[in-house]
């Protein structure tokens, strides 16, 4: 466990040691346990071995910032960690290669982590810890056991994972494909999250009904970050559109019974407020925009559906790694634009 800067000065001599390619990274946060999430442990692998460093004792995180900026290293489904990484240093490695997107490029249909360890090698990784409180201290051996074991596997797993996509001839597909995932991941920390009271499922809603979501979800965000949890545990993402309908349609809301007092009153002052508002303060509907779709269309998105389909079965890949319901019919709607917004590697396959 690295917890001081100049152990973490001697990890960092043997990570820049270490050829391109061949690092592996993995981050644990406490996103289960407190309302605004931190970055509570890096786990790093190479061909000497793991370690593991821990970026809660250690105030100063440039060795590991500086190194990871030059790096390309490997990592298992990495959104969630670009994510991670951002808020937290304001960076990215130079290039992450995705075990995840690989397996799913082989043919995988089960690509999490623990399933590829258990194809690979017969293991089965514990899950004991997977939602554990990362942010606790000092970090239990069992649970260091736990990190440990999500990045042990990785290097080897993908150098198999390597050779199978060299076979198959899809190493290009990978690569274009880690690089585009880093720029959408880059996109999304840039642009944000202007509205994050508009969750999935409010889109039925009108104007009153979003206005009823925006101040139940500020109530409720308010409640979370005064008991310093996550706001599920406040109230689900349900309670909240099933309230927001209630209100838009004139309704009583009733609080759920095991609500403690002091909670129900300031949802009721919330609820309050939000009845005082004037419609000219009510959010605006999102706007979508609508392309014409001409009496051909259908048959354009059909043509695309069935060519996407018959590829994905004789290449055995899932359907979607081609293109996506959406990119079809951008496709069919414009269909030279619309092959502008894939990869090349997936534009060459649809066209060919």
């Amino acid at each position: 466990m690295i917890t001081d800067t100049d152990t973490l000065a001697e990890w960092r001599h043997r990570a820049s040691r270490q050829p391109a390619g061949r690092t592996v990274l993995d981050l644990e946060a406490d996103s289960l346990h407190r309302h605004r999430e931190k970055l509570c442990l890096i786990q790093y692998a190479d061909a000497e071995g793991v370690a593991i460093i821990d970026p809660l004792a250690i105030e100063d995180m440039r060795l590991f910032t500086d190194w990871l900026q030059e790096s390309d290293v490997w990592m298992h489904g990495a959104d969630y960690d670009m994510s991670l990484f951002q808020h937290a240093y304001g960076v990215l490695p130079r290039l992450i290669l995705d075990t995840q997107i690989a397996a799913r490029l082989v043919g995988f249909r089960q690509f999490g982590l623990a399933a590829l360890v258990e194809h690979y090698y017969g293991i089965t990784l514990s899950k004991k810890n997977q939602k554990a409180d990362w942010g606790r201290r000092p970090i239990p051996p069992a649970m260091q056991e736990y990190a440990q074991g999500d990045v042990r596997y990785m290097l080897e797993m993908a150098d198999k994972l390597c050779a199978e996509l060299e076979r198959l001839g899809r190493s290009e597909w990978f690569m274009e494909s880690c690089r585009t995932n880093m720029e959408r991941g880059r996109e999304r920390f840039a642009a944000g999250n202007q509205d994050p009271w508009r969750i999935k499922g409010c889109g039925k809603f009108n104007r009153r009904g979003l206005a009823a979501l925006r101040a139940l979800w500020t109530w409720r965000d308010r409640e979370a970050a005064q008991w310093d949890r996550p706001s599920f545990m406040v109230c689900s993402n349900d309670d909240l559109l099933r309230w927001s309908l209630a209100l838009q349609e004139f309704r009583v809301v009733n609080p759920p019974p095991h609500m403690a007092a002091h909670r129900t009153a300031r949802l009721r002052k919330a609820i309050e407020q939000f009845q005082t508002l004037d419609e000219e303060d009510y959010p605006e509907r999102p706007h979508r925009e609508r392309h014409e779709q001409d009496a051909h269309f259908d048959e354009r998105l059909e043509h695309w559906t069935e060519k996407r389909n018959r590829l994905a079965a004789e290449l055995n890949l899932d359907s979607s790694l081609i293109a996506s319901r959406s990119q079809l019919e951008a496709i069919a709607t414009d269909e030279s634009a619309g092959l502008q917004q894939l990869m090349d590697w997936q534009r060459r396959l649809l066209t060919a």
